[in-house]
């Protein structure tokens, strides 16, 4: 599969440790902010006088960074890939492209309008754009859905380029498997599962795409170190 780069490599690697760093630390932070995320709805203005920024922050920002390193990420990965699978690369890295566009701008409007707007007490049109009640049948919770499910299109398709050794088997199952279960995200809005399942398969998913970056990485650097 790979084409010699060693700009690529380099960016490659360091672009899949961010990735994983970024997965682990969107986790924590959103399973600390996790009792808020689903506490009773008690009204708009409620919500606005108890809403504190700063755990709200810590669980966005990675999620607005992630989308960036993963674009990354898919972009190394396709520049390294031969010819002959070229397709699949370019599949992997257009759904790449349009997970980062709508997340990015998902998150960075939860960043500059939604937190602004709380914190000076304005909540004018925005009940629709919270991640709250009605969540995931909201603005955000529908942009999830759709740039989640690219994110997993990108991942289904990349898992195609890794098959030459047992790394790269590693690699073409994890990122195929998460791919399947990260299409909970698109589905939840449309069949609601029970809470409990939702977050079961969001934590498994999340241990799997971290695992998957961390093999990328290293699939990334040893390719840097082959003659």
């Amino acid at each position: 599969m790979i084409i010699k780069n060693k700009t690529a490599q380099q960016l490659g690697f360091w672009s899949a440790v961010l990735t994983s760093l970024m997965i682990l630390w969107l986790s924590i932070a959103l399973g600390l902010y996790h009792p808020t995320l689903h506490a009773p709805w008690n009204g708009m203005q409620a919500y606005a006088d108890n809403f504190l920024a700063e755990p709200f922050l810590a669980w966005i920002i990675p999620c607005f960074l992630l989308t960036l390193c993963f674009l990354t990420v898919m972009a190394c990965i396709h520049t390294l890939t031969s010819e002959e699978k070229k397709l699949w690369s370019l599949l992997a890295l257009v759904s790449a492209i349009a997970y980062t566009t709508i997340m990015s701008t998902c998150y960075y409007i939860q960043m500059v309008v939604v937190v602004y707007n709380l914190t000076h007490h304005s909540t004018d049109g925005l009940s629709l754009w919270l991640f709250a009640f009605p969540y995931p049948h909201s603005i955000p919770g529908a942009m999830e859905g759709i740039g989640y499910a690219f994110m997993c299109l990108s991942l289904i398709s990349a898992s195609r380029l890794f098959s030459a050794d047992k790394l790269s088997k590693w690699i073409n199952r994890s990122f195929l498997l998460s791919g399947l279960s990260g299409f909970i995200i698109f589905t939840n809005p449309l069949i609601a599962l029970p809470l409990s399942i939702t977050l079961i398969v969001a934590a498994t998913n999340a241990i799997i795409l971290f695992s998957s970056m961390i093999l990328a990485s290293i699939w990334f650097k040893r390719s840097l170190q082959e003659r």
